[in-house]
């Protein structure tokens, strides 16, 4: 099969048309975001209260939320991403909570995600402690390798909530195919977290601009980028990998994948 080319800044572009012709993914992210920060602030309130029993109880409904809003708010996201890649009209009943189907499997891609990268740190850090004993002048070394790697992880594994959406794939053969596309793509994939980085750090410069103009203002500007900067973030991404998707689900990757 003929290799296809991961043009990154296409799928940026298609994000910003997505969001303008697609209002709906500005009021996922708001509802997603909300109950998202609902969770943190339970889990923080249960610091102020002093019944013990009524603190344990905020803090699991807190995590609980915080943890299940998240799962939400990846697996809707995704889902829109796809539908408007396959040119599919989203709904919020497709988007609602009730449609998640996918949770399980979404936790399980982000713990391989999270191994993953424990063992990036625990190797970096072994190799570390041996060349601060041996050579401490190359310590330095190790760190670099590590954060290198930990990068490299992270990007291999940015399809693994559509790959988990889309396909019926384990979650090792997801993270295989996410290796596979990072030895392929890496340029295409280095180009678009670079883009993905910098709206990440659109919020951040947003808050800190305002609170500098009106004081207290901060918190709310950073809030509200978020809801404009999550639906863009997702949607470059399921963009890129509808793009790489003729490549990821022809039967001799999928045969590749689940070896």
């Amino acid at each position: 099969m003929k290799r296809v080319r991961l043009h990154s800044r296409k799928a940026c572009r298609q994000s910003w048309t997505a969001v303008r012709q697609q209002p709906l993914l500005l009021g996922f992210s708001l509802v997603s975001l909300g109950a998202h920060l609902l969770g943190w602030a339970l889990f923080a309130a249960a610091e102020q209260v002093d019944s013990g029993v009524l603190a344990a109880l905020l803090h699991l409904l807190g995590l609980a939320l915080y943890a299940g809003s998240l799962l939400w708010m990846i697996e809707g996201f995704t889902q829109a991403g796809l539908s408007l890649a396959k040119g599919q009209a989203i709904t919020w009943k497709a988007l609602s909570p009730g449609a998640c189907r996918h949770s399980g499997r979404l936790c399980l891609c982000l713990g391989a995600l999270v191994a993953a990268l424990a063992a990036t740190g625990l190797i970096t850090g072994l190799l570390w402690s041996l060349l601060l004993l041996a050579r401490p002048a190359m310590s330095v070394v190790p760190a670099l390798l590590g954060l290198i790697a930990a990068g490299a992880v992270i990007l291999s594994q940015l399809f693994g909530p559509c790959l988990m959406v889309d396909t019926r794939l384990s979650t090792t053969s997801v993270f295989r195919q996410g290796v596979w596309l990072l030895e392929h793509h890496w340029a295409g994939l280095i180009e678009l977290s670079g883009y993905l980085l910098v709206l990440l750090l659109l919020p951040l410069l947003a808050g800190l601009l305002a609170e500098a103009l009106v004081e207290g203002l901060g918190i709310a500007a950073t809030v509200v980028s978020l809801v404009v900067v999550l639906p863009l973030i997702t949607t470059s991404v399921t963009g890129a990998y509808w793009q790489l998707r003729p490549e990821l689900t022809n039967p001799a990757s999928l045969k590749r994948s689940g070896r």
